[in-house]
């Protein structure tokens, strides 16, 4: 009873049908994790283990260029954990990870350290949680980039990254209606260079659950916005992203071990530079079985 062990497997994969030489895309990820909370106390220590595969492919024809390329890489991560219970509805976590990242076609190997700390309480309304995070990512061969593009001499590039959010959830028992989520994130990020890759984001995703019958829907919304402190396009502009998705989930109770599921999801990129322009639809039909 004072120990908890938990390992998950977790595998996607798309098949294009107009890309003949990047044919699918995939992603694979590993993680174990172990836990130890002495008895007669609050606190909880903990070791996780994760290795992520990707694999993606990318076509620039409608850009105008004749071709497309592949994206391979690996990652490991060790991420120790403490946590203390001050009581039924308040618990708080300090995370420290160390990650190292290896790919196979493109010269943006890394390390990474970062420690995260947390907060996540509930009362009669609501449950939620907030949490601070702070990531130094260096490169072994990126180059460093000024403001417009150009290279600059000395050691690979090094940045850094802080993350603050804060997420709300209500759970609903009237009729149909189900949980709600709300999560908003800011994120600001500069690199040890010419200011090329600083950028500060905010995003806010929104999601509801429906219960119809034996069917469990739900609908997300997810919107973001990129803006680059120093980086500059051809009009001299300062570069801009914009990101929008929407998602549909439905889900359907054939016993008490087996469910099937249609998703639907939407993401839409808008930015003052036509190469990071995009739309795409996906559509996925499934099998939810628990052993």
């Amino acid at each position: 009873p004072e120990y908890f062990t938990y390992l998950y497997l977790y595998g996607e994969g798309k098949i294009y049908e107009e890309l003949p030489e990047q044919k699918s895309s995939a992603i694979y990820l590993g993680q174990f994790e172990h836990a130890y909370t002495p008895n007669f106390t609050d606190h909880t220590f903990g070791l996780r283990l994760r290795h992520t595969y990707y694999d993606q492919g990318f076509d620039f024809s409608e850009l105008g260029l004749p071709y497309s390329m592949s994206i391979q890489s690996k990652k490991s991560e060790i991420i120790p954990y403490f946590s203390n219970r001050f009581s039924d509805k308040l618990t708080a976590t300090i995370e420290f990870s160390i990650g190292n990242e290896d790919f196979k076609t493109i010269s943006d190997d890394n390390h990474e350290t970062g420690i995260s700390f947390s907060v996540e309480g509930s009362n009669a309304l609501l449950d939620w949680n907030i949490q601070t995070e702070y990531l130094q990512k260096g490169y072994d061969e990126r180059p460093k980039r000024n403001w417009d593009g150009s290279l600059l001499v000395g050691a690979a590039l090094e940045t850094e990254k802080i993350n603050l959010s804060l997420e709300i959830e209500k759970e609903n028992y009237l009729g149909f209606f189900k949980n709600s989520k709300a999560t908003l994130l800011w994120s600001k990020l500069n690199d040890d260079g010419g200011g090329y890759y600083d950028y500060e984001k905010l995003s806010l995703s929104l999601k509801k659950e429906f219960e119809i019958s034996l069917y469990l829907v739900e609908i997300s919304l997810v919107g973001s916005k990129i803006n680059y402190d120093k980086r500059q396009i051809g009009s001299g502009e300062l570069f801009e992203r914009e990101n929008l998705t929407n998602g549909l989930s439905i889900n359907r109770v054939l016993s008490e071990n087996l469910e099937t599921y249609f998703r639907w999801s939407r993401e839409e990129d808008f930015s003052n530079s036509r190469d990071y322009e995009y739309s795409s639809n996906f559509w996925s039909l499934g099998v939810i079985w628990e052993i």
